[in-house]
């Protein structure tokens, strides 16, 4: 199938020729901006790509869905930047030997476009001549000046894009819990490896109908002495214990009368009582699946494998700098004017989740200051978390000083609340967050998408993501006009998930957190919810 993917700022042209490949049906679809969005009168959209995943997830969609509607050719151009109303903003053309088959590709494929690739619609424009400088630059982003700003979605798109797996190494048993498992552990016998009883009992031949069998043996777990039983032979024989032969049975002790030298059955059912040879699973039968998150559980069953140094995903360096002249140190009495550092707890408590132990430093409100405690280290660390400064004020450093270390920023902020201030940068191997100093939106953006780095780079299959609960009580959003992520405290009830939403007053109310262990979404414009409302949250308590 010949694709061509092009994103671009140009005008699409009106006319475009069918690839070579085109020799059955070729079907085009043009997506023009209309006048209107949401019923108001508009002169433009601004549409924002993430080029190099954009062009990937274009490619591998069409190819996916080629494969249930075979087709020779595709093109699909979409345009970036401003789009005055009438003008086309994507054009897709799919070549197909007959008509049905291009058509059916061109539906399936635009129908899959909006929701797996990330192409956003960034704003309406309502007039043309009043219009910052927000052309995306050649990786599909806004120029360096740009203040576009990033929904939350959007963020985590990007960071799950950005932060392939790290590299791998093998750890002891007990230093693995809690890490990814980054290869497939297999059963190196079948499991159980041996017929045994799965009762304390009495085992005798299955096709002995008898009721008196004389005692010719005791066989405990880990004894085997293999024989085969006569008629009126019986064995006793411990939960556990390995069947001296086939073809048996185990009848239960309280099924039988013991007497010297002999048992009398009183009940005997058609159940053998016995977990017999792989019944769980059969040699070279995969148990553990590459990206599980090890736990108590796993870690039992990886060590009756004998797997007893699982290859997984090595932690991440992270260094971590709380700054600002106001904060002390928790155990100090604050002077007028100065506050306790939360952060620096917060986010070491955050990260123990995954293990990880940051290097943690407290530095002054002073641009030199900041630049000599992160520069010496970049090379040697995988995530720098800067609490504070990620704002627009005239001591807010961060985003110059990592832009003049040689980091290219991807995100200056976002369109979510709390956490409007938020700087996601990138040099080389290293990712770095610009995080806004007040707590609760640290708390809210280490578990939106410092957790979505996290969870990207471990190489887990199963992501944190939002799931559904119900409202224990009325939440006054106040209808802003952001998108708002609410924390609260959820908890299971008659197997359904009940969620209080806590009360706050601002991003730097700490009170908020006492017993915080979600988070709720909350959309843009919404005013009340009331008791009972269903509603998005995230578990803010540990990974997978």
């Amino acid at each position: 199938m010949e694709i061509h993917i092009q994103l671009t700022t140009e005008r699409i042209t009106e006319h475009l020729p069918p690839p070579s490949a085109a020799l059955g049906a070729w079907g085009e679809f043009r997506g023009v901006v209309r006048g209107e969005e949401n019923g108001a009168t508009i002169a433009a959209l601004e549409y924002e790509a993430y080029q190099p995943m954009a062009e990937r997830e274009i490619r591998r969609l069409l190819t996916e869905l080629s494969t249930a509607q075979p087709c020779l050719a595709a093109r699909v151009i979409h345009r970036l930047g401003i789009v005055p109303v009438g003008e086309a903003a994507i054009y897709v053309g799919i070549a197909g030997r007959h008509r049905a088959e291009a058509f059916a590709l061109l539906t399936a494929f635009m129908d899959r476009l909006k929701r797996d690739v990330p192409i956003w619609k960034r704003r309406a424009v309502t007039n043309l001549n009043v219009i910052e400088d927000r052309t995306p630059n050649a990786s599909g982003h806004p120029k360096s000046g740009s203040v576009s700003a990033h929904s939350a979605s959007e963020v985590v798109t990007l960071l799950r894009e950005l932060c392939q797996p790290l590299a791998t190494e093998r750890v002891a048993l007990a230093e693995s819990n809690g890490r990814v498992l980054r290869e497939a552990v297999c059963a190196l016998e079948d499991q159980p490896s041996f017929d045994r009883s799965s009762v304390d009992g009495y085992a005798v031949r299955q096709d002995d109908a008898g009721t008196s069998f004389v005692v010719v043996d005791e066989l405990r777990a880990g004894d085997w002495r293999p024989r085969a039983l006569q008629p009126g032979e019986a064995v006793r024989i411990a939960t556990g214990g390995a069947l001296p032969g086939d073809g048996l049975q185990v009848v239960m002790k309280e099924d039988v009368r013991v007497e010297p030298g002999k048992v009398l059955v009183l009940k005997r059912d058609g159940d053998r009582n016995i977990r017999f040879r792989g019944e769980d699973a059969k040699c070279g039968q995969i148990l553990v699946s590459a990206g599980t998150v090890l736990r108590h559980g796993t870690l039992g069953l990886l060590a009756s494998l004998g797997c007893v140094q699982p290859l997984v995903t090595r932690l991440p360096r992270v260094l971590h700098l709380a700054t600002g002249n106001e904060i002390v140190s928790p155990d100090q009495f604050p002077k007028h004017g100065q506050i306790r550092d939360s952060n620096s707890t917060l986010v070491q408590a955050f990260l123990s989740q995954w293990n990880i132990i940051p290097e943690q430093r407290r530095v002054a409100e002073d641009a030199p200051a900041i630049q000599s405690a992160m520069s010496h280290q970049l090379s040697e660390i995988d995530l720098l978390l800067i609490s504070g400064g990620a704002s627009v004020g005239e001591h807010d450093f961060t985003r110059r000083l990592l832009a003049e270390a040689g980091f290219v920023i991807h995100v200056s902020k976002t369109t979510a609340r709390p956490g409007k201030p938020l700087i996601v940068a990138q040099r080389g191997g290293t990712l770095a967050f610009g995080l806004p100093g007040n707590p609760l939106a640290h708390f809210v953006c280490l578990n939106l998408y410092v957790r979505a780095a996290l969870e990207s780079w471990s190489g887990q299959f199963q992501r944190t993501d939002f799931a559904a609960g119900e409202l224990t009580e009325d939440l006054a959003a106040g209808g802003n006009a952001r998108e708002s992520f609410w924390p609260a405290r959820w908890h299971l009830t008659d197997g359904a998930v009940r969620l209080a939403p806590s009360r706050w007053q601002s991003s730097g109310d700490l009170t908020a957190l006492a017993g915080a262990n979600a988070i709720i979404r909350v959309r843009a414009e919404t005013k009340q919810l009331p008791r009972g409302s269903r509603v998005e949250f995230m578990n803010t308590e540990g990974i997978g």
